[in-house]
């Protein structure tokens, strides 16, 4: 991701067939329905995913009557998500490229979903929040989310540890994951031990870390205004009314100005 670099999740290029195994959950619906509520109430009916993956929100708007364009800097991610694109017949298109620098076209809405931004530093995400607002008509929104640096205590950071057990196709995967909080410089570092077993062959083990730039609801205000957008209103990922203390993720909504 260029000059201090943060690192990716595993599944993000060395693994993508395991993607959706940790990416998708029970309540993958629910937040999509939260991201699709907004749209509606902005009026926004072409959507620009500049951080789609495997296309979990593209899918789910595109069945609502959403004009979607989906974009990845990820070709395998990209690859499965026009595969699944085909296998469902739906018409989506799907284009190679980095939210820092590509340009499509001007829609109604651009959103990267699920901390996709965190995984940018500082600089590149006010890069990407330039070319965002040029990709966007005259008062569309952007609609993004990332964790909450101002409630990222000790307890909070362990809180966020997990054990997962999920078979895809023919294989197993066992992931662990633990993180690490640095408040001065706002990163979160976790680390991850995979394991994954095919069929009943020998596991494979996989040790990775990698960093997500937090912020607080007031420093991405601020970037924001800074770079051609106004803030129109922070949640939580459930939608809720953001709570500086209490919220986990904000979900942002920004008007193009």
């Amino acid at each position: 991701m260029g000059k201090d670099r943060l690192g990716l999740p595993l599944e993000y290029r060395k693994r993508p067939e395991y993607f959706d195994a940790h990416n998708i959950g029970d309540d993958t619906d629910a937040k999509n329905a939260v991201i699709e509520g907004l749209l509606k109430k902005y009026k926004a009916k072409t959507v620009l995913d500049l951080t789609c993956g495997t296309g979990s929100q593209v899918f789910f708007l595109a069945k609502r009557a959403y004009k979607c364009t989906g974009a990845d800097f990820s070709p395998d991610l990209l690859k499965i998500a026009r595969k699944k694109a085909m296998n469902e017949k739906i018409n989506i298109k799907f284009i190679d490229g980095d939210m820092r620098s590509l340009k499509v076209g001007t829609f109604d809405a651009v959103i990267t979903i699920f901390n996709a931004v965190g995984h940018l530093t500082k600089a590149g995400f006010e890069k990407a929040m330039r070319n965002i607002h040029h990709n966007l008509k005259l008062g569309g929104i952007y609609v993004f989310d990332i964790l909450n640096l101002g409630i990222m205590t000790d307890k909070v950071v362990a809180g966020l540890a997990y054990s997962v057990h999920k078979k895809v196709n023919n294989s197993q995967v066992f992931d662990v994951q633990c993180s690490t909080i640095d408040r001065r410089n706002g990163r979160l570092t976790s680390f991850d031990n995979y394991v994954v077993q095919k069929n009943a062959d020998k596991p494979e083990s996989f040790n990775h870390k990698f960093s997500l730039q937090l912020y607080t609801a007031e420093e991405l205000r601020s970037m924001l205004a800074n770079n051609g957008f106004e803030t129109i209103g922070q949640y939580g990922m459930d939608g809720s009314r953001f709570k500086e203390k209490k919220t986990t993720n904000i979900l942002t909504v920004a008007r193009k100005i």
